[in-house]
């Protein structure tokens, strides 16, 4: 059975039981780009964890599909979870083993709207002096099906980088194309010579296993920036990301992290 039936039969499922259970038409997408179970020990004692919030603004119960919940039905792991009026919670995540590559929630297009979310991640071991940083939950309208650039990616030693990419058509075998280009600090003016191109790469994307509702999209993870491009004296650069394989839709976000203080930037589509 394709990923697209066992969806059409868990909203079936929730048709069944939408007296109980609200909305029903759970055909919109959100994207939470990390999710951790236990936090994660980084670089000079770091230890990383996510908080995940959901809220519901609406007047009346809403319907997200994704998230893990309690019941008196043993059909309930297969059943969007009503979230009640004005109610805000920290979710549990179904299937949140493969979730630090990103995971999906599906809420309906009719209402998705009221559904508001907030995800941070934060260092544990210096939690007394930051909150964190926040990711954003890109819903399907942020997604690309052209290029796109991340600006202002710094490439300074004193730092480390990770670039994520995301895709939710999930073909199963396909790759993007990352360019990077150099930029020039002291650049001030809207005419004159392009960016130059310091080089390019073509990255393949991982896809989770379908054989079940597609809890998670196709991913890719870069760490060291410069397998993408000799980079030179550049301090700073443009990455430029596009599909290589035709018909895919993604989202990237890059974070920076610094070496000694552990300080979190995100970089994200603009």
């Amino acid at each position: 059975m394709d990923r697209y039936r066992i969806l059409g039969a868990f909203v079936m499922a929730a048709t069944l039981t939408a007296p109980l259970y609200g909305q029903t038409d759970l055909d919109a997408r959100v994207l939470v780009p990390v999710f951790t179970v236990d936090p994660l020990p980084g670089a000079n004692g770091s230890s990383w964890t996510t908080d995940l919030w959901l809220s519901n603004g609406n007047t009346e119960t809403e319907s997200v599909f994704g998230v893990s919940w309690d019941c008196l039905l043993p059909e309930c792991g297969f059943l969007p979870a009503p979230i009640e009026p004005g109610r805000t919670f920290r979710p549990g995540l179904l299937g949140a083993d493969g979730a630090l590559h990103g995971a999906l929630l599906y809420v309906s297009t009719a209402s998705g709207a009221d559904v508001h979310g907030g995800l941070r991640f934060r260092d544990l071991s210096r939690q007394a002096s930051t909150w964190g940083t926040e990711l954003p939950l890109p819903r399907e309208a942020d997604f690309h099906d052209g290029a796109f650039s991340l600006v202002d990616v710094p490439v300074d030693p004193g730092f480390r980088q990770t670039l994520r990419i995301y895709e939710i058509e999930m073909p199963q075998f396909a790759s993007v194309r990352v360019r990077t280009f150099r930029l020039d600090p002291d650049r001030s003016q809207p005419t004159g010579d392009s960016d130059e191109l310091l080089g390019e790469a073509i990255v393949p994307l991982q896809y989770p296993d379908l054989g079940g509702v597609p809890l998670h999209p196709g991913y890719a993870e870069v760490t060291d920036l410069s397998t993408l491009a000799p980079l030179g004296d550049a301090q700073r650069v443009r990455l430029e990301i596009a599909p290589a394989t035709p018909g895919l839709r993604l989202w990237a976000f890059v974070t920076v992290i610094h070496n000694e203080t552990q300080h979190a930037t995100v970089i994200t589509p603009q």
